[in-house]
């Protein structure tokens, strides 16, 4: 395996490749989450987009408890969001 750098911490990674990726999400995509575990035996849940409504282009990701805060912030600003496209439809 070989080792990448990590472009947020600048520390070496065990990922295999690197790629950004930017996936605009649609009301089609079937988005479902499972508990899972890690190579490490940590717990953990991932978010899945299956492949078959994006042409083949599926993904998962894989949230750790580290993550929490970073998902509660999305989930609050998605939040904030339909509130505002409720009231704009009034």
């Amino acid at each position: 395996m070989s080792l990448v750098m990590d472009k947020t911490t600048h520390k070496e990674s065990n990922h295999k490749t690197w790629t950004d990726t930017h996936y605009s999400l649609t009301s089609d995509d079937g988005l479902f989450s499972t508990k899972t575990t890690f190579r490490e035996g940590e717990e953990g849940v991932a978010l899945n987009c299956p492949g078959y409504t994006r042409d083949g282009k599926g993904f998962v990701i894989h949230f750790k408890v580290e993550h929490l805060e970073a998902v509660h912030t999305l989930l609050s600003e998605l939040q904030l969001l339909k509130a505002e496209q409720i009231r704009s439809r009034k």
